[in-house]
């Protein structure tokens, strides 16, 4: 009976307080809104494949073993690929304010589970920024890396193209988002300013709480109860102006 009572208080909590819930979810979905579509910088992607192959010295040409290896030397490309001697070059070639540090921010390097070939991916404020970037990139990487290791065959599979469909920000989960936040505040502010009303609502709290007894009560007249009682009043009134008159 108990749980109950409790349920029907806490959703006569949100009833009464309804219009700060919603209030605050609409707020919550406009903060959203204005941060996603004004204020949010969106991100573009563009990713190119290479593949690379150290040189062997076998005679029968490239075994399993060389393949493993090339596997595992992935993370040695990775560090090559973001690290300064790649990096400088495509500053130079590209005419780019961005420092070393930047260009490698923007830079993601991924592989499939014993690929040799690994994807180059940028991400930029441009499609098309982004695009040049990792080409740029790739080139540079697969003209210097002779240089660096013992490495003479590395492919280009793929050359990267401008995608104009942005990663970030998600616009529809930002907005979800807001307008969960929203409410999840409005229903919180509901139970605290519920919980912050120290004034007395029923009989119970004063029986139960307070352990005092209840000498009588004033009940409050609705509208329809008010109107109804001064038309009967009206006729009266009116014939008693009657009589005083005669």
């Amino acid at each position: 009976m108990e749980e109950e009572i409790s349920l029907s208080e806490l959703f006569a909590t949100l009833k009464k307080r309804l219009t700060l819930i919603v209030s605050l979810g609409l707020i919550g979905l406009i903060v959203a809104a204005g941060f996603t579509f004004f204020i949010a910088t969106p991100q573009y992607n563009a990713t190119t494949q290479i593949l690379v192959n150290r040189t062997t010295e076998s005679a029968e040409g490239l075994q399993l073993n060389d393949i493993n290896s090339n596997v595992q030397m992935i993370n040695t490309y990775k560090d090559i690929i973001k690290g300064p001697v790649v990096l400088n070059e495509v500053r130079e070639n590209l005419g780019t304010n961005l420092t070393t540090t930047e260009l490698s921010e923007k830079i993601e390097i991924t592989t499939q589970e014993n690929s040799q070939v690994f994807s180059l991916t940028v991400t930029d404020e441009s499609p098309y920024e982004a695009s040049e970037i990792a080409n740029a990139v790739a080139e540079i990487f697969q003209s210097e890396i002779g240089n660096i290791m013992n490495v003479e065959n590395v492919t280009i599979i793929s050359e990267a193209v401008p995608v104009t469909d942005q990663i970030s920000p998600n616009n529809l989960l930002n907005l979800v988002i807001g307008l969960l936040v929203g409410l999840m505040l409005g229903v919180g502010s509901a139970f605290l300013l519920e919980f912050m009303d120290k004034s007395v609502r029923d009989e119970r709290f004063i029986t139960e709480t307070l352990g005092w007894s209840v000498l009588g009560s004033v009940s409050e007249m609705s509208n329809d109860e008010l109107h109804a009682k001064l038309n009967i009043k009206r006729p009266e009134l009116n014939s008693r102006r009657t009589k005083s008159r005669v």
